[in-house]
């Protein structure tokens, strides 16, 4: 008897750890959920709001939301701090004397921008930090470089440049800056994957309609072998045309179906959005880039015993369109 109730309580004991363990994972998936909520809602606005009617939309999500966040956040991990932009910075720090070819490029990179006028004036802030893209040219070129203690002419160079400097989403401080960044992120993958669904309905659109066309030639080709148009020709090609319309006909209707089922139901819809976000890497690379450059702009190798500065930048890629960028900050007075 004893043994039994032994046996008993062991199975009771299991059965409440385990009740325990399922209860403190629900806990921990309710805390993730909450947490990510508002983000989550951010995405289903920017991609496909009707994906509320799925039920669970949240939770379906949830996983594909935290790797893009996870994603975005370490993105900004790479970011070095903000440089800070003054016509003095010009004259002595190497990475804003890189930036720009002269210091009145750099004021009217400042002055010129109407966003940045708006911001200073509607916030009351005296300092804005924003995120700065430029675009990096690297020209071929000839100079004098060390070799050594000599000095050698017409030795090939590759000179730096940036041009097309652009402030983005001015904040006023650089934390704000960061988190808008990051909210940012998640929602231009977010309007990747609503892109993404938009090229899918296009290619249904595109397939109904090419299905339509051959159905209309299809009926066309019969109904003049139904009426006197074999008696006028002594050889019919249309027999010919109606077997190659019907080949093409049921590629096409083959294809339709394997396109109807990807954007079939709303939890298609859904399942296209998770993709996206799950995969962050596909539709936005960000990549640490370092540079060592002479004051004139040369780029130099990390061992070249010429005199240069290294400066730490990153590089992001999407759509095929690549862009250098920075964080900085600047005075209103500037």
């Amino acid at each position: 008897m004893g043994n039994d109730q032994g046996f008993l309580q062991q199975v009771f004991g299991g059965l409440a750890a385990f009740a325990q363990q399922q209860l403190a994972e629900h806990r921990h998936h309710q805390e993730r959920l909450a947490a990510m909520r508002e983000v989550i809602e951010a995405v289903v606005d920017a991609s496909e709001p009707r994906i509320r009617l799925v039920g669970n939309y949240a939770e379906k999500l949830l996983e594909a939301v935290e790797a893009a966040s996870n994603y975005a956040e370490k993105v900004l991990q790479q970011l070095p701090p903000a440089v800070t932009l003054d016509a003095h910075a010009w004259s002595r720090n190497p990475q804003v004397n890189a930036f720009f070819a002269t210091a009145d490029e750099l004021r009217t990179t400042l002055t010129e921008d109407p966003s940045l006028q708006a911001f200073f004036n509607e916030d009351g802030y005296s300092t804005c930090f924003a995120l700065m893209l430029m675009v990096k040219r690297e020209t071929e070129t000839f100079g004098a470089a060390l070799r050594g203690d000599m000095l050698v002419r017409d030795v090939r160079q590759i000179r730096v440049s940036f041009s097309q400097h652009r402030l983005f989403f001015p904040a006023g401080s650089e934390k704000q800056l960061r988190e808008e960044l990051q909210q940012r992120m998640l929602v231009f993958l977010a309007t990747r994957a609503l892109e993404r669904i938009n090229v899918l309905r296009d290619q249904r659109s595109l397939l109904e309609e090419q299905r339509r066309r051959l159905q209309a030639q299809l009926r066309a080709l019969r109904s003049h072998a139904q009426g006197l148009q074999p008696l006028l020709s002594p050889e019919d090609p249309s027999t010919r045309r109606v077997a190659g319309l019907e080949q093409r006909l049921v590629q096409v209707e083959t294809d339709l179906v394997a396109a109807r089922q990807r954007l079939g139901t709303l939890d298609d819809y859904l399942e296209q959005i998770r993709q996206v976000l799950s995969q962050p890497e596909t539709y936005l690379q960000v990549r640490p880039l370092t540079l060592r450059l002479t004051r004139l702009g040369v780029k130099l190798s990390p061992d070249s015993p010429e005199p240069g500065e290294t400066i730490s930048l990153i590089e992001l890629d999407s759509l095929g369109e690549q862009r250098i960028g920075v964080l900085v900050s600047f005075d209103r007075g500037e």
